[in-house]
This record gives C-alpha cells, sequence and structure tokens, in this order.
C-alpha cells in the first residue's frame, strides 16, 4: 500500500509540472485527483479531491474568470460548510468541498 501512495504522489508532482502546459482547472484536478486517492480509501476521496484541485485551479487563474471563480469559492465555501453541520459532517471538509465546486460553478458562469 505504501508503495501505492508513493507512486501516486510522484506520479502527482510529474502531472503538475506537466500541467504547466494545461489548463489550471484541469491541473489541478489531476493533482487532486491523484492526492485524494492516496490519501483517501475509496472513490469518494479521490473526486472530493478532484473537485477541491479543480476549485483551486480555477482561483488562481487571472482576469474575471479568476475573480469569478474566486467569489463563487467564498459562497460555495460558506454554503458547504453550514450544510455539512447541519448534518453532522466534519465542516472543514464540507467547506473545502463546497468552495471547489462554488470556483467551478463561477468560473463556468462567467
Amino acid at each position: 500500500m505504501k508503495l501505492i501512495k508513493t507512486t501516486l504522489i510522484i506520479s502527482t508532482l510529474v502531472f503538475s509540472a506537466s500541467g504547466l502546459a494545461m489548463d489550471k482547472t484541469a491541473a489541478g484536478a489531476v493533482a487532486g485527483a491523484a492526492i485524494g486517492a492516496a490519501t483517501g480509501k475509496d472513490v469518494k476521496s479521490t473526486v472530493g479531491g478532484a473537485v477541491v484541485g479543480a476549485g483551486t485551479g480555477a482561483m488562481f487563474k487571472n482576469g474575471d474568470k479568476g475573480k469569478a471563480a474566486r467569489k463563487g469559492g467564498a459562497v460555495g465555501a460558506a454554503v458547504g460548510a453550514g450544510a455539512a453541520a447541519v448534518t453532522g459532517n466534519n465542516v472543514l471538509k464540507g467547506a473545502a468541498v463546497g468552495a471547489g465546486t462554488g470556483a467551478l460553478i463561477g468560473e463556468a458562469t462567467h
């Protein structure tokens, strides 16, 4: 299992370096999915990592799309944290996934 995690982390670093040619959103999704798979135990953590990574990548964009992604991320974080608190789940994890989702929606709707 340690070998698989190490391989995934190294792959993440390779994708991050080659991600310079990729869109920041796509590179963040690939890196987030790899980290989620390495640290999690199921597909849900991989998907959550991809969403958070893609949202983070979108927020680092310059211009109007980046600004819209950052605004969407702020709203998504608040909604995600509130939903997690109401349902009894981890508030920080809810905020992270909410921020990623909100950033993607903000970027897409701009």
